[in-house]
């Protein structure tokens, strides 16, 4: 009887311990928690240069980017963690970052060259959710927009709205795409506003970064 036990506490200790790994490697607990450092190191490897087209069939379009960054309008990224229900151990990472560009930072569109003034990043990092990666709900969705003409980096949204009056959001033109692989930090899902007017894009990469 004695043998009986200890051979099913020994299977026992094996099976718990195969679930702890296994939940362990879900939970995302090999992967060292970073700090706001880190995703202001993400920020700071977007691409500094980029071209982009319309897809519509006998139009020709050719929207660039180029610039350098300024210094950083937060000291740090802001970040903030929504956990999964009331388990402690997994939660979604939000993060915010806005830095600003030197002068001679620009968008050109179809010739047309306006000024880029900063980068505005709304980010996620799920890799602590304890969901399972996946083209729909990838480890990171880092939002990034090159905002034109705004100095001072507000928005998106008007300060006062909707006391002031007027529309909602601030930026009238920006280029906007998402980073989903931050190994190679390509531009996906991009689009355009370009005067209250939005188109979507696609990336012509000749390979640079």
């Amino acid at each position: 009887m004695k043998k009986i036990y200890a051979i099913f506490l020994l299977i026992s200790s094996f099976v718990l311990a195969s679930l702890a790994a296994h939940g362990s490697h879900k939970a995302g607990s090999s992967v060292r928690v970073p700090e706001s450092t880190d995703y202001r190191a993400m920020t700071l490897r977007i691409r500094s240069v980029g071209e982009f087209s319309i897809p519509f069939p006998g139009v020709q379009s050719s929207i660039k980017y180029h610039f350098d960054f300024d210094k950083p309008v937060y000291d740090l990224p802001m970040v903030s963690d929504h956990h999964v229900g009331l388990n402690e151990r997994f939660f979604y990472r939000m993060f915010w970052d806005r830095v600003l560009f030197k002068d001679g930072s620009f968008l050109e569109i179809n010739g047309e060259k306006l000024p880029l003034t900063c980068v505005f990043i709304d980010g996620q990092d799920n890799r602590f959710s304890n969901q399972n990666p996946s083209p729909l709900f990838p480890e990171f969705v880092v939002r990034v927009y090159l905002v034109a003409n705004d100095y001072a980096c507000q928005g998106p949204k008007r300060a006062g709205w909707p006391q002031i009056g007027g529309k909602e959001e601030s930026w009238d033109t920006y280029l906007y795409f998402e980073i989903r692989d931050p190994t190679i930090m390509l531009p996906t899902e991009a689009k355009i506003r370009y005067r209250w007017n939005e188109y979507h894009l696609v990336l012509v990469d000749r390979g640079e970064k």
